[in-house]
């Protein structure tokens, strides 16, 4: 929560051959990407919101749960050491982390209480951070090398426009998010969470902004996105029958465990924060963790232990992916570091060895997704473009074989030398994998047919 004063797949979907894309990162690992794939929506048997991997695709069992760490706001030296390759890879090695979230500064923020470039403060980075709406290319690169460092190490990473006002920085944040998923938008490592922590404004207000930012990923990319919801994301249920438009959305949940409770009443009578995910998850949205503490909402405190055992047997029992609050050395109980810890060498806090014994149970070893007969899930440019309309798929720029597959990873055809318009009809209104090969590239599109 860290108050301080202060987002099933994309059914319709045109990549274009021009737009910019990092260069190919290899992964020096075989890391929990490549055994899962994208990160993608879907219900269980129960009708249960879940997060599944394109790998294995939506069925009961296959439900895949990642847990990490959320790096602290991007203006903080204590907090920006560890938005690096080094430190993302230590957390990698001695946490056994498989999730990175990168919470990136989005306004004009100042804590050192003067202005960019006055005499007081220089120019000094290391001194003097600012956020993205005065300093968009540092923040940026700050994002670009977390994203890469978890590339890297095959680990996914959280893009999180880490603002209580996005809705209120909806150019800002387009023509950010634009940018990030035409960089890193074929990488299944990435993920967009599109406003952290709103605060008591309408569910509608928050709609709005997020059907107004979704577009802009989707032109270049179908991961995942997260949404955030009022009162610091502790009411996803006002998404029920309401949602954000577009495919593989989910909706963030954040708590801190001696602040929140996770079944039953507040002690001033209002439903717990975790029953209100709950009613979410029940009613067949995804629900996401992407930040929650060990201790106060406002980042303090010493953590309660039977609290958070509690609060991560709701989790587990719910198969939710989570972040935690905060891979930093700050001055703050929730801190996972000391402050003699640095990059490559950590020392642990209170917060920091409880949340490490969490991850200790992490999976220490991946087999990576194959096999001739399941559609492989590795993205790439392409020199052809696809999109599907709900009853055909359209293939300009190449003649390609298309094999279509059930979500299980079922092969149900295989048509070569579509050039053109490809007909669906016969296929039973749902969703469906498309492997398209053209032009010795593969594509992979998850499609809805109406």
């Amino acid at each position: 929560m860290k108050r301080i004063s202060k987002l099933a797949i994309l059914s319709s979907l045109a990549l274009s051959s021009t737009f910019a894309v990092a260069q190919d990162i290899t992964p020096t690992r075989v890391g929990p990407v490549s055994q899962y794939g994208q990160l993608m929506t879907g219900k269980n048997s129960q009708g249960k919101g879940r997060i599944y991997g394109s790998c294995e695709g939506v069925k009961d069992g296959a439900e895949v749960q990642v847990r990490g760490m959320s790096l602290y706001w991007s203006l903080l030296p204590k907090a920006t050491e560890f938005w690096t390759e080094e430190g993302v890879s230590t957390m990698v090695r001695d946490m056994n982390i498989q999730i990175v979230r990168a919470a990136m500064a989005t306004g004009s923020d100042d804590w050192w209480g003067c202005k960019d470039g006055s005499e007081s403060c220089g120019d000094d980075k290391s001194a003097h951070i600012t956020g993205y709406a005065s300093d968009p290319e540092f923040q940026k690169n700050l994002m670009k090398t977390v994203v890469e460092a978890a590339i890297k190490n095959d680990i996914y990473v959280i893009i999180d426009w880490h603002s209580h006002n996005a809705n209120e920085q909806t150019e800002s944040a387009k023509t950010f998010f634009k940018e990030m998923a035409q960089t890193y938008g074929q990488y299944d490592n990435v993920i967009f969470e599109l406003f952290n922590e709103p605060t008591d404004i309408a569910w509608s207000v928050i709609k709005n902004y997020a059907n107004q930012v979704v577009p802009v990923i989707r032109e270049y990319s179908d991961n995942l996105i997260l949404v955030g919801n009022r009162q610091y994301d502790q009411n996803p249920q006002e998404a029920i029958g309401n949602t954000v438009s577009g495919e593989n959305i989910a909706y963030t949940f954040h708590y801190y465990a001696n602040s929140h409770c996770w079944s039953g009443q507040t002690t001033w009578g209002s439903a717990c924060e975790g029953a209100n995910a709950q009613q979410a998850i029940d009613a067949g949205l995804s629900v996401f963790v992407s930040e929650w503490g060990t201790g106060n909402a406002d980042g303090g405190g010493t953590p309660d232990q039977s609290k958070n055992t509690g609060w991560q047997n709701w989790i587990d029992g719910n198969k939710l992916s989570w972040a935690n609050w905060s891979a930093s050395k700050i001055d703050e109980g929730t801190a996972a570091f000391q402050g003699s810890s640095s990059k490559t060498s950590l020392q642990y806090t209170t917060s920091g060895n409880l949340v490490k014994s969490y991850l200790a149970t992490n999976p220490t070893s991946y087999t990576k997704c194959g096999g001739s007969e399941t559609p492989t899930f590795a993205k790439a440019t392409h020199n052809f473009n696809t999109s599907f309309d709900g009853k055909a798929l359209h293939i300009a720029g190449t003649s390609a074989t298309v094999e279509i597959y059930t979500l299980k990873g079922d092969k149900l055809m295989k048509v070569d030398h579509v050039s053109g318009t490809l007909s669906l009809a016969s296929l039973p209104a749902g969703k469906y994998i498309a492997k398209i090969q053209g032009n010795a590239t593969n594509m992979v599109r998850v499609f809805q047919v109406k």
